[in-house]
C-alpha cells in the first residue's frame, strides 16, 4: 500500500477534530499566560503542534504492523529512558523531565504509548490470557512502567496505564471474571498502598484527603482550601465565574477570573477556558470530545485486524481516560492527580504524544485490510 493510499484513505475529519482542539487548546494556553513573565507559553505549544503534526504524518506513514514488531523495542527505550530520568530527571517540584538539546522531554508521556504498542504485539494472537495465569505477563509489562512513573513521582500518568491494559486485555478476549477479580486486588492493595509510609508523596496524599474530605464534609473542607484544597477550590470558583458566555473583556476575561489558579496553562486549564467562554463554550468543547472519542471508538468496532484493534482501542483508552480524568479533578469530581487534557493542555511531550497516538489510529484505519478481512478478531 503506497503513501498516497494511506493519505487518500486516512479519517482526515479525525485529524481536523485532533487540530480544532488543539488550536482552542494555544488560545487558552494564550489566555492562562496574560500576566505572566518569562515564559510565551502559546507560542512554545505552536512549535510542539507543528512538530507533532509532522510526526503523525510520519507515523501514518508507516506501515502500522512494522510498529507493533518494533514494540519490544520501544518498550525497552521507554523503559531506560524512565530509569535515566529517576538519576538525571528535571523539574521544579519532581525530576520528571530529560533535557535534550534545548528541549525537555517527559517520558512517562511516551510510556504510555509504547506501552500500547507493547501489549497489542504480545495479546494479538496469543490465547493465554483467557486464563487468570495468562494475565501475568501483561501485568508484569505494566507494572514496571506504573512502578517507575510513581517513583518520579507522577501518580496522574501512572494511573492512567491501569484503564489501558484493562482495556486491551478485555478487547483481546481475557475473561471478565478474571479481570474483576484483577481489579479487585488491585483496589484492595492500592488503598493499603495509601496508608503505607514513602509510598506517596505527603502532597499526593494530601490531596486525595482534601478530596475525600470535600465530598464527605463540605464544612471541614474549608480548612484545606487554603492549603491542599487549594487548587481544586480556585479551579470551582473559576467555572463558576465563567456563567453562561464567560467573563467579559471589560470585566478582566477570563485570565483575570483565574489568576489566582495554580498550574492554569497546564493540568487546570478547563478552568481558564470556562471562564472565557462560560457553559455554552464548555458545552461545545465537550461535544468536540465526545465527537473525537466517539469516531476513535468507530474505528475500533470497525478493526477485524488483531494488532490493529488493540492499537486503537488503547489509544481510545488513552484518551478517554485522560478528558475524564482531567475534567473529574477540575470540577471536584476525583482527586488532583495531574493529568492533561490531551491536545488542550500545555506541554510539549503530552502533545507530541497525543499526535503520535492519533497517527497510529489513522494508520490503521487507512489499512483496507481491517475492513474487509476474513479472518474474525476472536479467531486471531
Amino acid at each position: 500500500m503506497t503513501l498516497g493510499d494511506r493519505l487518500q484513505r486516512a479519517n482526515w475529519p479525525l485529524m481536523g477534530l485532533a487540530l480544532a482542539l488543539t488550536v482552542a487548546g494555544i488560545a487558552t494556553v494564550g489566555t492562562a499566560a496574560e500576566g505572566q513573565r518569562l515564559v510565551d507559553w502559546s507560542w512554545l505549544q505552536i512549535k510542539w503542534a507543528v512538530v507533532g503534526i509532522a510526526a503523525a504524518l510520519l507515523v501514518l506513514a508507516l506501515p502500522y504492523r512494522s510498529v507493533v514488531q518494533s514494540g519490544w523495542v520501544l518498550y525497552g527505550l521507554g523503559i531506560a529512558a524512565l530509569v535515566l530520568v529517576l538519576f538525571k530527571g528535571t523539574g521544579q517540584s519532581a525530576g520528571r523531565w530529560i533535557g535534550i538539546g534545548p528541549f525537555r522531554m517527559q517520558p512517562s508521556e511516551f510510556m504510555k504509548l509504547f506501552l500500547i504498542v507493547a501489549l497489542a504485539g504480545r495479546l494479538r494472537y496469543e490465547r493465554s490470557h483467557r486464563r487468570l495465569q495468562g494475565l501475568v505477563g501483561p501485568l508484569v509489562l505494566t507494572l514496571v512502567p506504573l512502578a517507575l512513573v510513581m517513583k518520579q513521582p507522577d501518580l496522574g500518568t501512572a494511573l492512567l496505564l491501569v484503564p489501558i491494559l484493562f482495556a486491551i486485555l478485555f478487547a483481546a478476549g481475557a475473561r471478565t471474571k478474571h479481570l474483576v477479580l484483577v481489579a479487585i486486588l488491585g483496589l484492595v492493595s492500592a488503598t493499603g498502598m495509601f496508608f503505607v509510609p514513602g509510598l506517596l508523596k505527603d502532597y499526593q496524599r494530601q490531596r486525595v484527603l482534601a478530596f475525600l474530605t470535600e465530598v464527605t464534609n463540605p464544612d471541614a473542607a474549608k480548612t484545606f482550601q487554603q492549603t491542599h484544597g487549594h487548587q481544586l477550590h480556585s479551579g470551582l470558583i473559576a467555572v463558576g465565574l465563567g456563567g453562561v458566555t464567560g467573563v467579559a473583556e471589560e470585566d478582566g476575561g477570563g485570565a483575570d477570573a483565574s489568576r489566582g489558579l495554580p498550574e492554569r496553562h497546564s493540568d487546570f486549564i478547563f478552568p481558564v477556558f470556562a471562564a472565557s467562554w462560560g457553559f455554552l463554550g464548555v458545552t461545545a468543547l465537550l461535544l468536540f470530545y465526545l465527537l473525537f472519542l466517539g469516531t476513535l471508538l468507530g474505528t475500533a468496532l470497525r478493526v477485524r485486524e488483531p494488532s490493529g484493534r488493540l492499537l486503537v482501542v488503547g489509544v481510545f483508552t488513552l484518551f478517554a481516560a485522560q478528558v475524564v480524568v482531567n475534567l473529574g479533578m477540575t470540577l471536584g469530581l476525583l482527586p488532583v492527580v495531574g493529568v492533561p487534557l490531551p491536545f488542550f493542555s500545555y506541554g510539549g511531550s503530552s502533545l507530541l504524544t497525543s499526535f503520535l497516538a492519533l497517527g497510529l489510529v489513522l494508520n490503521v484505519g487507512a489499512d483496507p485490510v481491517i475492513e474487509f478481512g476474513r479472518t474474525s478478531f476472536a479467531e486471531g
